[in-house]
C-alpha cells in the first residue's frame, strides 16, 4: 500500500510571492489612506509589511506603480460590476425606457457592496478614494480617469435616456450631489451619533435607503427662478 504523503505547504493556498504581494498592498492601501499618499515611503511600506526593498521592486517596480495597483485592485472589479449591471438593464428595456431607479442602482448598489466589504477594500479604500480627492496625486491622473470617463460616459447617455427632459448639466450636477452624499455616508457608517446610536446597518437595508434617497432627489424638479 502506498502511503500518502502530505502536499508541500508552498503548493497549499497562494504561492508564497502572491501572497506577499498582496500583504504588500493590504499595507500600503491602509498607510496611504491613514497618511496620504505622498507622506508614505517605500521604507514605510516595506518595514510595516515585513518584506524587503527586492519584493516591492519585483512585484511592482517603483512606488508610482505601486500606487497605481492599489487603486487598480479595487476600482478595476467596481467599473467591471458596474458597466454589467447597466449592461443588463440595457438589454431587459431594449428600445424602450429606462428606469431611473435601476440605473442609480447599477451605479450605487456595487460601490455600496464593495464599501463595506472588507474582503473588497471596505472603510480602508473608502477613505483613501476620500484622501485622495482632497490630496489629488498627478501620477494617478491618468489611470482615474481611464477607470472613470467610460463610467461617465455610459451612465450619463442612460440617465439622459431615463429622463430626456435634464440636460447634460442636469445629469452632472445631480451625480456629483448624490456621490458626494455617498461618499460621505458611507465614511459615516462606524461613527456613533450624539445619542449614542451607530449608524452601521446591513448592506442591503443601506442600499435600500439609499436608492430612495438617490431616485427621489434625480427626480426632484429644480424650483423656479
Amino acid at each position: 500500500m502506498r502511503r500518502q504523503t502530505r502536499a508541500a505547504p508552498a503548493l497549499v493556498g497562494k504561492p508564497r510571492h502572491q501572497e506577499t504581494r498582496e500583504r504588500i498592498l493590504d499595507v500600503a492601501e491602509r498607510l496611504f489612506a491613514r497618511h496620504g499618499l505622498d507622506a508614505v515611503s517605500v521604507r514605510d511600506i516595506t518595514h510595516a509589511a515585513k518584506a524587503n526593498l527586492g519584493a516591492i521592486n519585483y512585484h511592482f517596480g517603483t512606488k508610482r506603480k505601486l500606487m497605481v495597483a492599489v487603486f487598480d485592485r479595487r476600482m478595476t472589479p467596481l467599473t467591471r460590476e458596474r458597466m454589467s449591471a447597466l449592461d443588463a438593464l440595457e438589454k431587459a428595456a431594449g428600445d424602450g425606457a429606462l428606469p431611473v431607479a435601476g440605473v442609480l442602482e447599477a451605479m450605487f448598489r456595487p460601490a455600496v457592496l464593495h464599501a463595506m466589504d472588507k474582503q473588497r477594500g471596505g472603510a480602508v479604500f473608502g477613505r483613501l478614494m476620500a484622501r485622495s480627492m482632497m490630496e489629488p496625486n498627478p501620477h494617478l491622473e491618468s489611470f482615474m480617469r481611464g477607470q472613470l470617463e467610460p463610467v461617465v460616459r455610459r451612465f450619463d447617455a442612460a440617465l439622459m435616456r431615463a429622463m430626456p427632459s435634464l440636460s447634460l448639466e442636469d445629469v452632472f450636477w445631480r451625480m456629483h450631489l448624490l456621490i458626494g452624499a455617498l461618499h460621505n455616508s458611507l465614511l459615516m457608517l462606524d461613527k456613533k451619533l450624539p445619542d449614542g446610536r451607530c449608524l452601521r446597518m446591513e448592506p442591503e437595508a443601506y442600499v435600500k435607503r439609499f436608492m430612495a434617497f438617490a431616485a427621489a432627489a434625480f427626480k426632484a424638479p429644480l424650483p423656479k427662478a
